[in-house]
């Protein structure tokens, strides 16, 4: 009695519009009856508008490409036949170089080091000529790292290889008898300049091709753990156990991680120690 009705108007995705019906009352006190929507037919299309839809239509559907091309459109994967020498060697590393792409090279145990020149649809073994063959196979090459064409290599028993010429030939960098620890991982900076660390944590970084060393820390991982157990730190105590693990982020800063996941260290550069942090639990990472 007495109410006007207010229709709010909306268009659904079906093109039928929707009609809100909202009671409003002509007096204080009056009872608002509840939305009850009702569907209220679209105006009928003429047939140039008819048409004018269905040729949208029909251009979105072309432009839209169906689950059959997409899937072959999709990057597949293929198995590469690897010209291995010796029996099941395993492999530690491969890198492609930034100046040619299509150049790589993959190293592994047993002397294993192939090179590609065609962005890895076939491989070639390749020795160096620095190495005495009957020695090259006790060789485990672990890393590689190229920068505009030149590129390191590190392995053990404890050996650094370095090239200039995007791997065409290969120069041994001599390494110190007295290196703390097997060389762990290697990063080439620019032209000439590298930075290689250990597995005791020693770092250490060149600017004339591996001719000389500069140290970035002044000891070692355990030094350093042996230092702080033996000070009396509160703490202290959960700095026991072997490392198992260190990795460099893009910036130079490091993390090592304890075999028991009970402690960690850190390093950044300028840093002249490791920074051993408690976690508190030895639950494993």
């Amino acid at each position: 009695k007495g109410q006007k009705m207010l229709s709010l108007i909306s268009l659904t995705s079906s093109g039928a519009l929707l009609a809100d019906p909202v009671a409003l009352p002509s007096c204080r006190g009056a009872t608002r009856s509840p939305p009850s929507p009702v569907l209220l037919a679209a105006p009928a299309p003429n047939r140039r508008d008819a048409l004018a839809g269905a040729a949208l239509a029909g251009a979105s559907l072309a432009a839209t490409p169906t689950s059959a091309q997409a899937a072959a459109k999709a990057p597949t994967w293929a198995p590469v036949q690897l010209p291995l020498a010796t029996e099941a060697p395993i492999l530690f590393d491969i890198e492609f170089d930034e100046a040619n792409p299509k150049n790589g090279f993959i190293v592994g145990n047993k002397g294993t080091f192939l090179q590609t020149t065609d962005g890895g649809s076939s491989w070639q073994a390749k020795s160096f000529a620095n190495l005495d063959p009957d020695e090259e196979i006790n060789y485990r090459f672990t890393k590689m790292s190229f920068r505009d064409g030149e590129g390191w290599i590190i392995g053990k028993p404890a050996i650094l290889l370095h090239t200039r010429d995007s791997g065409a030939s290969w120069e041994r960098v001599p390494l110190s008898p007295k290196l703390p620890g097997d060389p762990y991982n290697v990063v080439a900076l620019g032209p000439g300049k590298a930075e290689m660390s250990t597995s005791a944590g020693a770092i250490y970084t060149t600017d004339n091709s591996g001719r000389n060393w500069k140290a970035q820390v002044r000891e070692t991982i355990d030094a350093t753990l042996n230092r702080v157990s033996s000070s009396g730190v509160q703490g202290a105590s959960y700095f026991s156990g072997s490392i198992n693990d260190i990795q460099r982020d893009a910036d130079g800063s490091y993390l090592a991680v304890s075999s028991r996941g009970n402690f960690y260290l850190t390093y950044r550069p300028g840093d002249e120690f490791w920074i051993p942090h408690n976690r508190g639990a030895s639950r494993g990472i």
